[in-house]
């Protein structure tokens, strides 16, 4: 009876007592887990990954450098089926407005809300317009999608991103007039 009474008497200072213990106790064995010799890496390959992002932030900052914008519209005068690509026209221009001909690379289409949707597309310059490429990637889904393009002139490497809202426009439907 005596030290129910006694616990009763002193039940906050042995609860947070006993708290501060299990925080100390459990911050151990983290640090213990942590410096263990055979304690595996928290990601793998991450120096290695980070010397990539070092390399592609310096690709980006130099494509940042030369000023070009880029302009990525879905061309309204083609017809669209639903699960079939449909073009994405990529305009770029140089400081002055004027076009940039001669890039070959890839289109590369993120929707950051569902992965499984990202897609890849190469991109070709229009013939008729200098400094206008297309590409074909599926675009069924309506709502933000993240668009990269990763191209090459010669020597030089051009990176560039930007969000593009897709439209809930309806969808042409085999054999329906459009």
């Amino acid at each position: 009876m005596k030290l129910l009474r006694l616990m009763s008497e002193y039940r906050w200072p042995i609860y947070l007592g006993s708290l501060l213990a299990m925080s100390v106790v459990a911050c151990g064995v983290l640090v213990w887990v942590a410096t263990r010799p055979d304690t595996p890496r928290p990601i793998k390959g991450y120096y290695e990954a980070a010397q990539k992002w070092d390399v592609d932030e310096a690709v980006a900052d130099a494509s940042r450098q030369l000023g070009w914008s880029v302009r990525y519209e879905l061309p309204s005068g083609i017809p669209h089926f639903p699960g079939m690509p449909r073009p994405v026209d990529v305009r770029v221009a140089d400081r002055d407005g004027k076009p940039v001909s001669g890039l070959a690379g890839r289109l590369f289409a993120i929707r950051p809300s569902d992965t499984r949707l990202n897609q890849t597309g190469e991109f070709v310059e229009m013939p008729q317009e200098p400094g206008t490429y297309r590409t074909l990637v599926r675009l069924d889904e309506p709502g933000t999608w993240e668009l990269r393009i990763d191209a090459r002139q010669a020597a030089l490497r051009f990176v560039h991103a930007a969000r593009l809202t897709v439209s809930a426009e309806p969808l042409v439907q085999e054999g329906a007039p459009r």
